[in-house]
């Protein structure tokens, strides 16, 4: 059964899943790419693997680092992947606590200081990030706000945001 968008019996299986082998909630999500060293409109192409097939992205940096501008920058993919996080988790919270969602919006943004990717400054790069969510549904105001405060603590995004880990990079 789908509600609000939201396959509510294969999220019970994983849960009780989980619940008997917490190892198996560990998952490995890839990306690859090759930047692109001719003159072009992109700068980058990623290839990411889904369930159900391979997708293609094309990233460029504004003009003022050096790219054209001609598609999303690194850092909205960053924002997009925020945003689109906080409503996963905000809609399957709203789902199984038996919200029904009539409409579901959020505008993310976020505040970037680009001194230290250019080399002027060591100073903190992303300095906020917002979202502002709309919701329309048949709970009150106040179980809306719940939703969302539970919606904050749950995100892995926002987690990820507050509890920083070390990326490990290797040259090969």
């Amino acid at each position: 059964m789908r509600f609000n968008n939201v396959d509510l019996e294969r999220v019970s299986k994983t849960v009780e899943l989980l619940k008997s082998d917490p190892g198996k909630a560990v998952r490995n999500i890839e990306v690859s790419g090759q930047w692109v060293t001719e003159p072009s409109d992109v700068q980058f192409v990623a290839r990411c693997k889904a369930e159900s097939g391979e997708f293609r992205i094309e990233v460029d940096s504004p003009s003022f680092l050096g790219g054209s501008g001609s598609r999303p920058g690194p850092m909205h993919y960053c924002l997009v992947g925020m945003t689109s996080c906080f409503m996963a988790t905000l809609v399957g919270i709203a789902a199984e606590k038996g919200v029904r969602l009539t409409a579901a919006e959020v505008k993310g943004s976020c505040e970037v200081d680009f001194s230290k990717p250019l080399g002027i400054q060591d100073r903190p790069i992303v300095r906020s990030v917002r979202f502002e969510v709309r919701l329309s549904g048949d709970a009150p105001r106040e179980a809306m706000e719940r939703l969302v405060e539970e919606a904050k603590d749950r995100c892995p995004a926002i987690y990820s945001l507050r509890t920083p880990i070390e990326p490990q990079v290797a040259l090969l």
